[in-house]
């Protein structure tokens, strides 16, 4: 795709968003104009001061538990209100940064049973080189306009420890894209990935679902609401499914089992408490399963490779397991302030062996063999996390202030207990055999923490009914250490900017803001001998960016934005390494410009749309200097997701269903010369759906053309993407 063709996409598509718009924007202003007559027609003693107007609007918005039918994002793609962008409610367009949200029906509807599925709907994220198995579902790692974003967070909490890539229990998936310091602490600057879990239904409900797919994949899945009181002041809601998942490599199998428990009360009309529980246990084929050398793939001889080898021993196996706690209180102290506490706990634990490698011996494909080696690791992981935030909505000097502040802590902890591992045959790379299991030699390897507070004051002003001006300011500082070693280091990160209403649901907004990251501490040497222990300031990160936002509740989602982040204080070795001088002077950049559509075109028609078009270079590096200019491994030039469905609303064909789309993604290099390449492909999928009394069947069709792809890529190989495939799911309603 030439810019030429990219420019005319984007502007295109925004020039039909916008079109087709129109008649929300007329409802808009025909109720807007109506108000105003209404207010005209108000004698000047029934005139309402402009304090006692923000009361009343704040005792309209008390605080409720529970989803509702018609929640943004279950009936339709639209999602115009956040809690990532502001650590509180509040609409998207009044925030001067880009946040994207992906909500249940593109989940379901796509069967998008990995995180990473759902992402690929969001302008701006792709799979990082850190994935394990990009089909086990577990420890999913992307990248945000370029920089990887890889600290998750479970409904605000910071939380990496919640690897496991379930989506059964998911509300929506909210992508805050930029530096993001101001209330998420120390962090890259691409941006952040926020995990929203269902709430228990308002009404008793309960449903069960099967499925069938591919290679003999079956999964089963239970959901039930059930009010635990007759006033429905308490709610519960328990999520459980099960599946036997196979690959396409031959005897490739993944096996999950996914629960979770929410309890929701709200004894009194000014306080709601949420309390929630979640386990994971999976049986994984252990290792980069599905991992192919780059030389016979994307490196001559082409195709030497075939395309569903395996070189890892599917027999050996990965055994997670995942806890995770959580409570939360909102109480609203009076019609100014709102309070929110909420700490959780996560723990994993990982027995992990596998027997294979994807490298070729010597590097030369001619030996026809691929390294083998045994690899066992337990390791665990704990993490806490805590967040308080404190909102308060009112009128100072005839301005309209919201004001959030608050302060989070967390600490994660890791370590390995066991951690052995062994050279063994290497095998031939067209009928693979593996050698067993060798007794080899077991000892501890590492311990890890890391600790993480920050305080955050912010504040949005209402200049008038069109324009608000924010900003924030936040102090946080982060620990790490490695075993006996490590470091520590604090910073003060900022947001500022603004929105600007120019017509009912059409926004126009502008915002700088910065992060910082932790700079891992270096041994100093002379001579080739450690002299020492060198520790350095954070990384720092900025991003201005401005764009368009167009939303009106039910209807449309759009943003539309240029950005432009730049990272400093990279350690650069100016040295050797046997002599190091370590400066912090490398820099790297990020340029680009994205659309998110979410629209429904009319009742039962839904249309999504993801463009990116992204420019991520190194600009300095000393020591590297044939980096400089180059494109950042892994990282597409352009993406590009188009999803529509339509079901008949009426007649004899009422509930039927049909739809689906297509992803495109552009070459990433493969490495930092950006001389080997992965090349770009294009994939369609297909759904089609029935809805009869309380019962609904699906059929998911994916690579409808059979494409054959690489999908991902580590440092030393690629993944082949899923060849043709099918997902066939029969759901009742009890």
């Amino acid at each position: 795709m030439s810019r030429k063709q990219a420019k005319l996409l984007l502007y295109g598509t925004l020039t039909i968003a916008l079109s087709l718009g129109t008649q929300g924007i007329t409802l808009a202003e025909d109720s807007a104009a109506k108000t105003a007559q209404e207010e005209q027609q108000l004698e000047p003693s029934d005139q309402i001061p402009m304090t006692e107007i923000e009361v009343q609007e704040r005792r309209k918005q008390e605080l409720v538990i529970g989803q509702t039918p018609t929640a943004e994002g279950v009936t339709n793609y639209v999602v115009t209100r956040s809690s990532t962008g502001s650590k509180t409610e509040a609409e998207t367009k009044d925030i001067p940064q880009t946040v994207t949200a992906i909500g249940q029906k593109v989940i379901e509807e796509q069967h998008a049973d990995t995180v990473a599925k759902v992402l690929a709907n969001v302008a701006g994220v792709n799979t990082d080189t850190g994935v394990w198995n990009p089909n086990a579902n577990l420890n999913p790692s992307f990248y945000i306009r370029g920089f990887a974003a890889n600290n998750y967070f479970f409904d605000g909490l910071y939380d990496p420890s919640g690897v496991a890539g379930w989506t059964g229990n998911l509300d929506r998936i909210e992508v805050l894209k930029g530096p993001s310091s101001l209330f998420f602490g120390q962090m890259q600057p691409g941006g952040i990935i926020n995990y929203i879990t269902k709430k228990p239904l308002t009404e008793e409900a309960y449903s069960i679902g099967l499925e069938y797919g591919s290679w003999g994949s079956r999964s089963v899945s239970f959901d039930a609401s059930v009010p635990l009181t007759q006033d429905g002041k308490w709610l519960s809601r328990t999520i459980v499914s099960t599946d036997h998942l196979a690959q396409f490599q031959k005897n490739v199998h993944n096996n999950h089992f996914n629960g979770s428990l929410i309890v929701q009360g709200q004894p009194r009309n000014d306080t709601t408490y949420t309390f929630q529980a979640m386990y994971n246990h999976y049986n994984l084929a252990g290792g980069y399963v599905g991992g192919l050398p780059a030389i016979g793939t994307i490196v001559a001889p082409y195709r030497l490779v075939p395309y569903d080898a395996n070189y890892y021993d599917p027999g050996q196996r990965h055994y997670f397991i995942g806890r995770a706690l959580s409570a939360r209180v909102d109480h609203q102290i009076n019609d100014i302030w709102t309070v929110t506490s909420a700490v959780r706990y996560s723990g994993t634990h990982n027995d992990r062996r596998y027997i294979g490698d994807e490298r070729w011996v010597d590097g030369d494909y001619t030996t026809g063999k691929i390294l083998s080696y045994y690899s066992w690791d337990i390791y665990n992981t704990d993490t806490y996390a805590w967040d308080t935030t404190a909102n308060a909505k009112f009128t100072a000097g005839g301005l309209a202030h919201h004001v959030t502040l608050g302060y989070e802590w967390s600490r994660y902890k890791q370590t390995w207990p066991i951690s052995a591992g062994e050279t063994l045959t290497p095998v031939d790379y067209l009928k693979p055999v593996f050698d067993p299991k060798p007794a080899a030699e077991v000892s501890p390897w590492r311990s890890t923490s890391k600790y993480r507070h920050s305080t955050y004051l912010a504040d949005t002003v209402a200049v008038s009914d069109k324009l608000r001006v924010s900003g924030g300011l936040s102090h946080a500082s982060y620990a790490q250490t490695v075993d006996d070693t490590g470091g520590s280091v604090s910073d003060t990160t900022y947001r500022v900017g603004s929105t600007y209403e120019s017509s009912p649901g059409l926004t126009w907004f502008i915002g700088y803001g910065t992060s910082f990251n932790y700079n891992s501490s270096q041994n100093i040497r002379v001579g080739g001998q450690p002299v020492g222990i060198q520790t350095f300031k954070p990384k720092r990160g900025r991003q201005l960016e401005g764009g368009v936002k167009f939303n009106i509740s039910d209807k449309a989602s759009l943003t539309l934005s240029r950005y432009n982040i730049h990272q400093t204080n990279i350690i650069t070795n100016l040295g050797t390494t046997a002599d190091t001088d370590y400066r912090l002077i490398g820099e790297q950049a990020s340029r680009g410009y994205e659309l998110d559509l979410s629209y429904q075109i009319k009742p039962g028609w839904n249309l999504l749309a993801a463009y990116s078009n992204n420019d991520s270079t190194v600009v300095k590096n000393p020591q590297y200097p044939a980096w400089v200019g180059k494109q950042t491994v892994a990282v597409p030039k352009q993406t590009f997701r188009l999803w529509s469905t339509y079901e008949i609303q009426g007649g004899a064909w009422q509930g039927f269903g049909f739809g689906g789309g297509i992803t495109h993604v552009s070459k990433r290099p493969f490495d930092t010369l950006n001389t080997t390449w992965v090349p770009g492909y294009n994939v369609m999928d297909a759904v089609v759906y029935y809805k009869a009394n309380a019962w609904k069947y699906s059929l998911n069709v994916y690579n409808l053309a059979n494409k054959k792809y690489y999908a991902a890529q580590t440092g030393v190989s690629v993944y082949a993407g899923i060849p043709r495939s099918f997902t066939l799911r029969a759901e009742r309603e009890l």
